[in-house]
């Protein structure tokens, strides 16, 4: 065919399309295509969705084939492909400071291809999360419904221990069992013997809580949990990870603030895991994703306004206090270090800065992956605070256990870089920026029910209190709609009835 005759047949082509309509508008739904979508759309609730917000598959099912029903199938698969691809909520509603990446996926296309080569189901599920956790929180939910009204409250009164009989120690043993902590039952009155203390204990490790054996105020609060709120911690957990990038990165770190948890990943395993620490209640480290461009080894410390506010009192009232500590005045016009007895205190501007030491608060070595939060992951002086079961003691950076180690999962594969050579750096006591060539995602998340190596899922305390937003927004009637008083009102009663009946 000639050139002249093949761009007439392309122009003819194109006409025909154009006078078409949009592509979309195309798309016949057969009644094998509706069947798969009606598959999809029963299933919605295992991803922790609501049915009623989106086309019920009988009334799918129950229209004739024609354009009325394709255009419901289109609708039914496009909102239901949205929501799982990127979320029902736009976290961004719910925190201001979330900036993590999102791709967005060509709906269109997807649902052509999926008609085309009749896959509709399949493209659905492929737009669900693939991770492990995902997979782990859908199978809890279904066991969760089904176990709804399996549920023995302990009621209230002092510290159940070990050796105490009773009503109270066997419903403590009963809510054990619920919980597949306890293989077995024992005989009413049984004593709280070793065995229950050990499932206790479990329970306790589960959920961050302080593992002494015994069923304190804390423990007592989580095993009296309403069924119903765990559901919903599900299906917010569900969304985060809807929210969170298909592609983590071949070798990245993944922090989980609610459960103070630093992963290193590198071909889909975790090669290292680190306790950490968060931001306190009214300083609480945000959600984001950035690449790690440098480490710091004995970084000097360069103290924000606020932190830096008491130590140029000090440099005032007691500099040899402040020099002690390891912390200059250095002139902001010039950039030089001064001397407190040199200092201009009516006209000079100067700002704080701690030098490398064993009391700088950034400790040995901090993590750099610059953000607009102006967050990152710092070692500190203060080690034995990583003992708490609750490390919510940051001032908003991620604080880290073992920094050393962590430094060197950075630093393999780097060029130049053995372990000696780090400990030299470490050792040597000046301050070194090392770039990296290698860039390492850092993301920072938050989720208070995951899975453990065996698949099964724990739940962890909401340090923020995140969870009862979340959970009414989902069941917010209007999808897209903002955050309102209304479901600011229902996340108060979410969270007043997170302890309330079945």
């Amino acid at each position: 065919m000639g050139a002249r005759a093949f761009s007439m047949m392309m122009a003819a082509c194109l006409l025909a399309l154009m006078a078409a309509g949009p592509l979309q508008a195309r798309q016949a739904w057969s009644d094998g295509h509706v069947a798969e979508l009606a598959d999809a759309l029963s299933e919605v609730w295992t991803h922790g969705l609501t049915p009623e917000h989106y086309p019920s598959p009988e009334a799918v099912l129950a229209l004739p084939e024609g354009p009325e029903r394709d255009a419901l199938a289109r609708e039914g698969f496009m909102a239901l492909a949205r929501d799982l691809a990127l979320g029902r909520i736009d976290p961004r509603q719910l925190e201001p400071d979330w900036t993590a990446p999102q791709a967005t996926p060509d709906l269109d296309l997807a649902l052509v291809t999926a008609l085309r080569e009749n896959t509709v189901f399949d493209t659905l599920e492929g737009f669900s999360p693939s991770h492990p956790d995902y997979m782990a929180l859908r199978r809890e939910l279904v066991r969760r419904h089904a176990l709804l009204r399996a549920h023995t409250s302990i009621t209230g009164g002092d510290t159940i221990e070990p050796g105490m009989s009773g009503p109270r120690v066997d419903a403590l043993r009963a809510r054990l069992h619920e919980e597949g902590l306890l293989a077995r039952l024992a005989p009413p009155d049984t004593p709280f013997d070793d065995m229950l203390r050990t499932a206790l204990i479990r329970f306790q490790a589960r959920h961050n809580l302080a593992t002494d054996g015994v069923a304190g105020p804390g423990t007592l609060r989580e095993l009296n949990m309403a069924p119903r709120h765990r559901i919903d911690q599900v299906r917010a957990n569900l969304e985060r990870w809807r929210w969170v990038a298909r592609d983590l990165g071949e070798r990245h770190i993944r922090v989980n603030l609610a459960d103070y948890r630093l992963e290193a990943w590198s071909g889909g395993e975790v090669e290292r895991v680190h306790r950490s620490m968060i931001g306190r209640g009214y300083n609480r480290t945000p959600v984001f994703s950035e690449d790690m461009t440098f480490i710091e080894i004995n970084p000097v410390w360069y103290t924000p306004t606020s932190l830096g506010a008491p130590w140029l009192r000090r440099f005032r009232t007691n500099p040899g206090y402040a020099l002690a500590s390891g912390y200059r005045l250095v002139d902001q016009s010039t950039g030089g270090v001064i001397s407190p007895s040199q200092a201009d205190w009516a006209n000079g501007r100067y700002r704080v800065i701690q030098v490398p030491g064993r009391g700088n608060s950034m400790g040995e070595v901090k993590f750099m992956f610059p953000n607009i939060h102006n967050i990152y992951i710092h070692d500190t002086p203060h080690r034995a605070l990583f003992d708490q079961v609750q490390r919510n003691e940051s001032s908003g950076c991620v604080r880290v256990d073992e920094p050393r180690e962590l430094a060197w999962w950075v630093l393999q594969g780097e060029e130049g870089w053995t372990r000696e050579a780090m400990e030299e750096a470490f050792d040597n006591g000046r301050t070194r920026r090392v770039w990296l060539r290698n860039h390492i995602p850092v993301h920072i998340l938050y989720f208070t029910a995951v899975s453990d190596r065996f698949g099964h899922v724990r739940f962890i305390h909401d340090i923020y209190n995140r969870d009862p937003a979340l959970i009414a927004a989902l069941d917010a009637d209007a999808r897209g709609e903002s955050v309102t008083e209304e479901v600011e009102d229902a996340a108060e009663l979410l969270t007043a009835a997170a302890q309330g009946s079945p």
